[in-house]
């Protein structure tokens, strides 16, 4: 008869402990050693001149002195931001190909798109984020409005003749606009364009009364130039750059608080001390005054949150803007 004896946990719990110490450690051996040995393609899923270019490149440049190595940019505009996704998703897994990601990419496009050639949580691993912008409404020139409240009546009494520019159907410039017609009652037919910067050219050109709801990057400086006029801010707090233009809160639409946020991801096959190493570059990068001043120069505001805390970011934002999207009935097939 064979006999089984028990031998008590505890006299080899410590072996189990240290065990797991080593393997964490291990690990973080890992992270340390990975570094970048080649040049880095910076994906940008957006236009060249818009406002996820003109902040991904100056991210792109202080990535480049982060990690040692030349940052190549590669503009793949679509789907707001989903034919970056395939290209990332079909390149190399080998920390050397790197995604700029975004408020619209990763929370609208789930939110608003029936159908959708990704799952930013499943498909993506976040790397940190690292600012966020408010968005300004702007205006031609040729629109006799000179405030939100100028352009809610306008709107009104113009039904068929007020127009509002996207950078593209369920961008999150549309979906601002679906937000504040629901929420003003205000009619505005919707004009979609293909990125942000011909958006706000066309505004620029005075073709028809439109407004468009867009990144400060390329709207601060035709705003100070007088060429756009700029009828309010989507946060609670005015923008440093932009002093004199008041909050869409502060004009009667109370407690309306929305920014945009820019980070960076890799794809979920890349390997976790790969990833691990990246995190740690990009956390770095986020806190380093350069940079912050740098991007402060194109109106984007600090935002360092590290891989978890992304995450997290990330996910309050699906369920906030899938509501959002929900009760003004946009959907995008």
């Amino acid at each position: 008869m064979n006999t089984f004896y028990a031998i008590p946990f505890y006299r080899y719990s410590k072996y189990v402990w240290v065990l797991g110490l080593l393997c964490i450690c291990s690990l973080n051996i890992q992270a340390q050693n990975w570094t970048a040995s080649k040049p880095v393609r910076f994906i940008i899923p957006q236009v060249s001149g818009g406002g996820a270019d003109t902040i991904g490149r100056v991210i792109a440049q202080g990535l480049s002195d982060k990690l040692a190595q030349p940052v190549i940019v590669d503009n793949k505009p679509g789907t707001n931001g989903g034919v970056g996704v395939d290209v990332l998703m079909n390149a190399p897994n080998d920390g050397h190909h790197i995604l700029l990601v975004f408020t619209s990419l990763m929370a609208i496009n789930p939110a608003v798109y029936t159908k959708l050639n990704y799952d930013s949580l499943r498909d993506l691993k976040v790397l940190g984020s690292l600012c966020e912008v408010p968005l300004v409404m702007i205006a031609n020139t040729a629109l006799e409005v000179n405030s939100f409240n100028d352009l809610i009546n306008y709107a009104k009494s113009n039904p068929n003749a007020s127009f509002g520019a996207s950078s593209g159907n369920g961008s999150f410039s549309h979906l601002l606009l679906e937000m504040l017609k629901a929420k003003t009652g205000a009619p505005m037919t919707h004009v979609p364009f293909k990125g942000e910067a011909p958006a706000v050219q066309y505004v620029m050109s005075n073709q028809g009364p439109m407004i468009y709801i867009g990144t400060p990057s390329p709207i601060i400086g035709p705003v100070q130039s007088s060429r756009l006029k700029a009828l309010g801010v989507t946060t609670l707090k005015r923008m440093e750059q932009l002093p004199n233009v008041p909050t869409l809160s502060e004009q009667g639409l109370k407690d309306f608080n929305e920014s945009f946020w820019y980070g960076l991801a890799v794809s979920s096959s890349t390997p976790n001390h790969i990833a691990a190493a990246l995190s740690a570059s990009v956390s770095d990068l986020a806190q380093t005054n350069a940079l912050i001043q740098s991007l402060s120069r194109v109106g984007c505001s600090s935002l360092a949150l590290n891989a978890p805390e992304f995450n997290e970011r990330v996910k309050s934002d699906i369920i906030k803007y899938s509501a959002i999207a929900k009760s003004v009935g946009m959907k995008v097939d």
